[in-house]
């Protein structure tokens, strides 16, 4: 797949994932599954792209938004190397028009920022929250000792 055709990818599966959370749906995790399994021409690194993709966008967009390419181009207003991919081509997604319509940011929904305010959780803890969950790894201490392992 080209970059562009990734990008139109991720658009088409985030107006699913949209139309799914507005009908109380499956989850985005479970929809992109399905999309995986459906389309084997996309390879381990298309797949990867995408989903990196479809999940940055989630996370930028606080509200639900009104679509998948209004939430991709969020995304685009901050990186001008994704902004270019909107060209027009046989799979890409259509040139960016200068009156169109951009997807809100935010951390959660309104109602969802505020319970996170009146807990305690604001500013930087609840911006770290757009951020991707680190890994953790788990030792089997019964084969091996932590101290023998190698990061």
């Amino acid at each position: 797949m080209t970059p562009s055709a990734r990008v139109q990818s991720a658009i088409e599966l985030l107006d699913s994932i949209i139309a799914a959370a507005r009908e109380k749906g499956a989850p985005a995790d479970r929809l992109l599954a399905e999309w995986f399994r459906a389309h084997r021409f996309a390879g381990s690194k298309d797949r990867r792209a995408i989903r990196e993709l479809v999940f940055a966008a989630i996370r930028a967009c606080g509200p639900v938004p009104p679509s998948g390419r209004a939430a991709v181009l969020r995304l685009a207003r901050e990186d001008a190397a994704l902004a270019a991919l909107f060209d027009g081509s046989r799979y890409g997604p259509a040139p960016i028009a200068p009156d169109e319509p951009v997807s809100g940011g935010g951390i959660a929904p309104g109602w969802l920022e505020q319970a996170l305010a009146d807990s305690g959780v604001a500013g930087s803890d609840a911006s770290a929250l757009l951020e991707r969950a680190p890994l953790d790894v788990r030792v089997n201490t019964l084969k091996t000792e932590r101290a023998t392992l190698s990061l």
